[in-house]
C-alpha cells in the first residue's frame, strides 16, 4: 500500500480533528456541570431571601396594625 503525501495529511487532519471534538465535548460537560452547580447556589441564596422577604413583610403588616390599633391576624 502506498501513502503520498496528501493521504498522510489527511489522515492527520482527520485525527486532530476528532481530538478537538472530544477536548470541546469534555470542556463543555466541565462547565455545564459548574454552570449547574452554580444555580443551585443562587437558587438557594433566593430562596433564604425570600424567607427573609416574607418574614419582613410580617412584621411591616403587624407595625401597621399596631400603629392604627387594628387586631391583625398573626401579630
Amino acid at each position: 500500500m502506498r501513502f503520498d503525501l496528501s493521504t498522510i495529511s489527511q489522515v492527520v487532519g482527520l485525527a486532530i480533528l476528532a481530538s478537538g471534538i472530544v477536548a470541546t465535548w469534555s470542556l463543555l460537560k466541565y462547565r455545564v456541570d459548574e454552570l449547574e452547580t452554580r444555580v443551585k447556589e443562587q437558587e438557594i441564596k433566593i430562596e433564604q431571601q425570600e424567607a427573609k422577604n416574607a418574614q419582613q413583610v410580617a412584621e411591616v403588616k403587624c407595625l401597621i396594625c399596631q400603629a392604627h390599633n387594628i387586631p391583625c391576624p398573626g401579630c
